[in-house]
This record gives C-alpha cells, structure tokens and sequence, in this order.
C-alpha cells in the first residue's frame, strides 16, 4: 500500500519537472518588450526636425538575429499607427555569436519626427490653426535572419506639435 502514494508522487514529480523545463525554453520566434521613450511630444516635420529616443527588449530561442554590418537588410521596422506605414527601418548592430543559445538584450533606437495628418484632407506638415496637435504611436517588430518576425509593440503616444 505504501508504495502506490510514492509512486504517484514520483509521476507528479516527473511532470512538474518536464512542465517547468518546456516553460523555460525560449520561442525561435523573436519577442519584443517595449519598455520606454525619452520623452512623449515632438514638433512635426519632414526634414527631422526633432527627435526621440525608444527602448525595447528583445528576446530570441536560437539566436539568429542581426545581419551583420556587410548586409543592407534591415531587422527593426518602426510604422506610424496612423496609416500603418513603414515610417524607418534599422539595423541590429553586430551581436556576439550564440552557437545557437538564446539571444537577449535591449536596444535604443533614434526615431525622427514626422508630419501632422490632418481630417479634412489639409495637406500634411502644414500648420492649420484649427488643428494644432495630432497624436500617433509607433508600432514595432523585428525580424531574425530565418525570417520570423516577433510580436509588435506599441510605444505610447506621442503628442505632435502641428503649429
């Protein structure tokens, strides 16, 4: 009789072990966090009259990302939410080799400013008093060399100064 509990709490034991084991491996796919801006209202412009900074974490399973600096591909897309269109894309800087390990860090990119949009078809980065500010957030993901891109995160608004 006594062994049946001890062989029941060996099973129970086995498992919890697998369970915590598979919930540690890190995803192959890129995952991203969004963790911060360095501030939360630019002047519009179209010639990069004002800047900000966004940091973001980022996680990858096996490893592969970055290009490196030979290559012209891209692997940070930042889009303006207002349209959804690709508003920059980056390049991860060189990352040490992983033989295949996990990848982890944080990265800050150096986003330029962009035109007000305007409701009633007012041309953009123009300055109509009727309209003074707008507001959008960035959307961003990554992508690893097998091309599997991460989830996307949102920044918070921003505040754009139309006038």
């Amino acid at each position: 009789m006594n062994r049946t509990p001890f062989s029941i709490k060996l099973v129970i034991l086995i498992l919890l072990f697998l369970n915590c084991n598979k919930s540690d491996i890190t995803s192959v796919i890129p995952k991203i966090e969004y963790l911060g801006m360095s501030k939360f209202e630019m002047k519009q412009g179209d010639l990069n009259q004002d800047t900000l900074l966004l940091q973001f974490n980022f996680e990858d399973g096996d490893g592969d990302l970055g290009f490196g600096t030979n290559s012209t591909r891209a692997d940070i897309f930042v889009k303006d939410s207002r349209t959804g269109n690709l508003q920059d894309s980056f390049k991860l800087p060189d990352l040490p080799p992983s033989q295949n390990d996990p990848q982890k860090g944080s990265i800050t990119i150096l986003v330029f400013t962009t035109c007000c949009l305007f409701p009633d078809g007012t041309p953009p980065c123009e300055n109509p008093v009727k309209y003074p500010v707008d507001s959008l957030q960035y959307l961003i993901t990554i992508k690893d060399k097998a091309g599997n891109e991460s989830n996307i995160i949102h920044s918070a608004f921003v505040k754009l100064l139309c006038q």
